[in-house]
């Protein structure tokens, strides 16, 4: 790869996993004539652009006369899909304008030489709205020198009173609308609160208010402490609720990444073109679930045989797919000349 700028949208999350973190390696990697920024240079020698989350007009504008490459990327559902807005619990709803952005991606794929994407549902959804078929797949990927730690050993005994970790993100519900959790998974954590030690990163639900002497609640960290901070609560489970929607669907599967790293057996939501299809059966929470049926299938994992599989299955994921330094040539492959329009 030569002479790119990987373009940051902001120093979230999102930003480090798909332009930051994979850009640092790349350097690392040998690849010299790479530049991270958080905005656009056109005064720096740069031939090609990677330009996350890129949705305004005025940026389409500032880079549609280049002599190198536009590639935008996205990892969530930034405007309208199959004809639905976000979540009217997602936070951001409030603070993105569709319309905006939906006007500003069709003007500007004109210009744009491929689009990357983090989830084949988005890939499709893309080509499907927008008949724009220069799309590609760059799944999320977790830096090894960041977030790997030692190997948790395996059960010698079933858990008896299992550790449950959540981080509780701003755009899985809102201060009325229980959003991402399910009637049923509320009654479960209800139901079991005496029997697990439930720890919360972040904001403590509303609809979990009744318990609060009983849960744990940690403070938000920066995106660099938060590997660290998963690592160190030492969790059995974590858990992660997705309610079905279009939303939901584009997201990726950045949490059982995180819990695959953490060494921490992760129970998600299912349903489909849900981002955990590939979490073990014993893991996933059908929607058609009771919460006696969450309950079972939640002491059922705490058999040490069922967990220490589990935990083995989510390991081998890593090893496969989900580290970054054994996956950058798929960042490479997004600059090849036979795989973008000149």
């Amino acid at each position: 790869m030569k002479d790119v700028q990987f373009v940051a949208a902001d120093n979230s999350m999102c930003g480090q996993i798909r332009m930051m973190w994979p850009a640092q390696q790349l350097i690392s990697a040998g690849n010299k004539d790479i530049l991270q920024t958080r905005k656009v240079y056109l005064s720096i020698n740069s031939s090609h652009f990677y330009v996350q989350r890129c949705a305004e007009k005025r940026l389409f504008d500032l880079t549609k006369d280049l002599p190198g490459k536009l590639v935008i990327d996205f990892d969530d559902m930034l405007f309208k899909l199959y004809g639905e807005e976000l979540p009217s619990y997602n936070i951001c709803r409030t603070r993105i304008d569709l319309n905006s952005t939906t006007e500003s991606l069709k003007y500007g794929l004109e210009f744009t030489d491929k689009v990357v994407v983090s989830t084949e549902f988005l890939k499709q959804a893309i080509i499907d709205n927008y008949n724009y078929d220069k799309v590609e797949v760059v799944p999320n990927m977790l830096p090894r020198c960041i977030y790997h730690s030692e190997r948790k050993p395996l059960l010698e005994h079933d858990l008896e009173k299992p550790r449950v970790v959540y981080a509780a993100g701003i755009t899985h519900y809102d201060d009325k609308n229980p959003g991402d959790f399910s009637r049923e998974i509320i009654q479960f954590i209800h139901d079991n609160i005496d029997k697990i030690e439930l720890i919360i990163i972040g904001k403590l639900p509303w609809f979990l208010s009744d318990l609060s002497s009983k849960i744990q609640v940690l403070p938000y960290v920066t995106v660099l402490q938060f590997p660290r901070l998963l690592k160190s609560i030492n969790s059995d489970f974590y858990l992660a609720p997705l309610r079905e929607n279009v939303f939901n669907k584009c997201k990726s599967n950045l949490k059982y990444l995180e819990a695959c790293a953490a060494g921490t057996v992760c129970i998600g939501s299912d349903f489909d073109n849900s981002p955990y299809s590939m979490l073990d059966e014993m893991c996933k929470i059908e929607k058609t679930m009771t919460s006696k049926n969450i309950n079972d299938m939640f002491w059922n994992l705490c058999k040490k045989e069922n967990w220490n599989k589990v935990l083995t299955k989510q390991y081998e994921y890593m090893n496969s797919c989900g580290w970054l330094e054994n996956q950058l040539w798929r960042y490479e492959n997004i600059f090849k000349e036979n795989t973008v329009r000149v």
